[in-house]
């Protein structure tokens, strides 16, 4: 799939839809169950480049897995924070969280380790480890707070209890959150001592059966379709109570004009006839949905400027770079600075733009192609990264032939 063509919506979107799971909590939840005694069985798991590469990862440390990717579920039989392999050589392609993630788990357990990936995750290097010590470490969560939630998740195995501290606000880093949470659910607790730290005591993970939520990032773009045509969609087994901070993209929907409603076991938006601009939003905790919500401001009465989102021009692609590409690319005047990015709203054209490779770029993009006809995505085969379906969904939705 080098190229997707998107054919623009004559009629508003109806549709109910499940979407794939969030693949931060995929992620989070194969570490915890392959660190916990005993087996555990994960259902609502994503399955896509970035979890294929953390569940071959385990694999190559000797974990055993039982897979089903047709009913979304995976079995690992944990074996307490050990590996059987400690001679081995990981591969974490362009998955930041299978990278950082891993790191921290493989230094907790004494080994030696070959971390290789593609280029832009700065590897390879190699690892030997004794394990952790314990004591006070800080950590910058400036550009990503994943290096931090994996030594999260690696702090029970220390020798000693580890307090992880930090320059910058813990408590703002809507991952740092899902990620204490999860370690609650499968038997660890972790204290916070103030805004700046963390303390993780000694203990063992427990093994369970743990449900993932659909990835709210994913729901996004389908929220959106909705928002973009006055239409309708009901996205089943999402509610607004979810760890994952993507979730507040509905906030800034509701403030756009739409209405969102908790109903029937998930979510559904209803679209307005009119978009409102955003004026100036702080995405802090939610860029992950930046991209979508840049698409829909083209549309809208009024200019929006998205700020917090510095930490994103060293993503998958320079988003803040590659979207005000893309929408320049289609007739849209944009402006940016280091941390922020502006639309105001145009009159869009048909282009070719391109993916740069990044998933989240591609699947934004997109959604000025329901508006907007000759709206070629370049790269699209990207999306795989989190949501293979994406394109098939996207048709689902909207009901093309």
């Amino acid at each position: 799939m080098p190229e997707q063509v998107i054919q623009p919506l004559t009629h508003p979107v109806a549709a109910r839809i499940t979407v794939p799971g969030s693949k931060s909590i995929s992620n989070r939840a194969l570490l915890l169950a392959a660190l916990a005694n005993g087996n555990s069985k994960l259902s609502g798991v994503l399955f896509s480049e970035d979890t294929e590469t953390f569940i071959q990862a385990l694999i190559d440390l000797g974990l055993k897995l039982k897979l089903d990717r047709q009913h979304c579920i995976v079995e690992i039989e944990g074996r307490g924070g050990q590996f059987l392999n400690r001679q081995a050589s990981i591969f974490c392609k362009d998955a930041g969280t299978a990278t950082r993630f891993l790191i921290s788990a493989c230094a907790a357990i004494a080994g030696n380790y070959h971390f290789s990936a593609t280029a832009r995750m700065s590897l390879p290097f190699n690892m030997r480890t004794e394990g952790l010590l314990g004591g006070v470490v800080e950590v910058d969560i400036e550009q990503s707070s994943q290096f931090l939630s994996g030594l999260l998740m690696a702090a029970p195995f220390a020798k000693m209890p580890l307090m992880l501290k930090s320059k910058q606000s813990l408590h703002q880093k809507s991952y740092v959150h899902m990620t204490v949470a999860m370690m609650l659910e499968f038997g660890i607790e972790v204290s916070w001592v103030d805004d700046n730290s963390l303390q993780v005591g000694n203990g063992h993970y427990q093994a369970t059966d743990y449900q993932i939520e659909p990835d709210a990032s994913t729901a996004s773009y389908f929220f959106a379709m909705a928002a973009l045509t006055c239409g309708k969609i009901h996205v089943a087994y999402l509610n607004k109570q979810s760890k994952q901070g993507d979730i507040q993209f509905l906030n800034l929907l509701e403030k756009m004009g739409c209405t969102v409603q908790e109903e029937q076991g998930g979510l559904t938006l209803m679209g307005s006839k009119v978009l409102k601009g955003l004026g100036d939003v702080d995405m802090t905790g939610y860029s992950d949905s930046f991209m979508t919500i840049a698409a829909l401001a083209v549309f809208a009465e009024g200019p929006t400027t998205l700020h917090g989102l510095a930490h994103t021009r060293l993503q998958e692609s320079d988003r803040i770079a590659a979207m005000a590409d893309g929408l320049n690319r289609l007739g849209v005047k944009t402006r940016s600075t280091h941390d922020s990015l502006s639309i105001i709203p145009s009159l869009p054209y048909g282009a070719r733009v391109s993916s740069y490779q990044d998933h989240r770029i591609a699947m934004s993009l997109s959604l000025i192609g329901l508006k907007v006809p000759g709206v070629i995505i370049e790269g699209a085969e990207c999306v795989a990264k989190t949501c293979p379906s994406y394109f098939q969904l996207l048709k689902q939705v909207c009901q093309y032939p």
